[in-house]
């Protein structure tokens, strides 16, 4: 490898690094942070509903932008994102007693964050595109292994100096993430691309209805992944709850969130290793089995302790589909609408499902049980699992007449 892309590679998983510790610290101890603001699990779910919505709209108006304008690059979508985001948490943090400040710097923050993730996804793949030797898999387990450090530390830290901490550390992050973003060379703007611009490599983007008409088999993709991760999506937000259901409090859940992410480290890491011998399509069914298998057995575990030992399915989970879902998902569109199915991905995860699950968890938390909700995810868990073997079948070869 040359020094130059063993540089990058190592300056974009710093960036991997950053961001999970980010994304753990709004999304996982948000919630924390607002009851602790007085709001309640039904205010909750407004403020990650509104942020999902948000989200979906920043994505798909952003992801559509990036594959048509040849000004909107992803390096300057990243550095816009994480400015709004160093700035909305600071806010949060000098202004701690207006409930409506709380709300919308909250939901805001939360939007940022979601968007920011297909953007690196995309931030490599430009790079591959234009010669580059960046290892997703490597820099994404870099990331989760980020996310796992924090989980593990954070839980300690917020009993220590309250949840209110988190806010500056986050801001401290974004910050770095953005210094180092913009020091980075623009992947689209490297003679690499401009040579295949020129050689018409490159096809038109397609506008959003189109891109859905064109792409059916991405269109059963999506829905099933929306399923896999819907339970996923509600537990994170009130994940709170449920370890306190087993019997924990928050330093269980920074461990938890630590095991979870941890378990993800090596299959992340050997994602690209695995697709030489298996494929793609394999890996994504296993990780819908690692989910159903995951939320059936929240329903007979006995205490945290196996709320914390069942987190290790996480390599199956949500380890291989990472990776997975990345080249599968580049795989069934064209390279000019690659940007948009990355970003449409994220926003059908973490916009749409995010939405139902946060408005929906929130509600069943103040309506039902703890065990109906975890009923529901089993429920839902096995749907998806049968969606994406559907989804990831091979079309049918008619066998010739004799």
């Amino acid at each position: 490898m040359r020094k130059e892309d063993q540089i990058l590679n190592v300056k974009y998983s710093s960036l991997q690094f950053g961001y999970w510790i980010d994304y753990l610290i709004i999304s996982s101890f948000g919630s924390v942070l607002l009851l602790g603001r007085g709001f309640k699990p039904t205010e909750i779910g407004y403020v990650t509903t509104v942020g999902a919505i948000l989200t979906i709209i920043l994505q798909t108006a952003l992801s559509s932008l990036a594959d048509s304008s040849p000004r909107l690059t992803v390096k300057r979508v990243l550095i816009a994102l994480l400015t709004g985001s160093a700035a909305v948490t600071a806010i949060m943090y000098a202004i701690p007693n207006a409930y409506a400040v709380s709300f919308i710097c909250m939901f805001t923050a939360l939007s940022l964050v979601n968007t920011l993730s297909p953007f690196l996804v995309s931030f490599c793949l430009k790079y591959n595109a234009a010669g580059h030797a960046l290892n997703f898999g490597i820099a994404r387990s870099i990331g989760s292994l980020g996310y796992s450090l924090c989980g593990f530390v954070i839980g300690s830290f917020t009993e220590a100096f309250g949840t209110e901490a988190c806010l500056p550390t986050f801001s401290a992050v974004s910050v770095l993430l953005l210094i180092l973003t913009c020091f980075m060379r623009d992947p689209e703007k490297t003679a690499a691309n401009k040579r295949a611009a020129v050689a018409g490599e490159k096809t038109s983007s397609s506008s959003l209805i189109r891109f859905f008409i064109k792409y059916p088999k991405y269109d059963l993709f999506l829905v099933s992944v929306m399923l896999l991760f819907f339970m996923q999506m509600l537990t994170n937000t009130y994940m709170i709850y449920f370890v306190e259901y087993f019997g924990g409090g928050k330093a269980q859940m920074g461990l938890l969130l630590s095991v979870c992410a941890f378990a993800e480290v090596p299959a992340i890491a050997l994602g690209t290793t695995f697709m030489k011998r298996f494929k793609k399509e394999a890996m994504l069914r296993i990780s819908s089995l690692g989910g159903l298998l995951k939320f059936s057995l929240m329903l007979i575990i006995p205490n945290v302790s196996w709320l914390i030992a069942i987190q290790l399915l996480h390599f199956f989970y949500s380890g291989l589909y990472m990776v997975a879902s990345v080249y599968y998902a580049n795989s069934l569109v064209d390279q000019a609408d690659s940007v948009k199915a990355q970003g449409i991905l994220a926003v059908g995860c973490t916009g749409i499902a995010g939405t139902v699950a946060n408005l929906l968890g929130g509600f069943m938390l103040e309506h039902t049980s703890i065990r109906n909700i975890l009923i529901m995810g089993a429920a839902i868990s096995l749907i998806s699992a049968v969606m994406m073997f559907i989804a990831t079948k091979k079309p049918r070869i008619h066998r010739q007449l004799r």
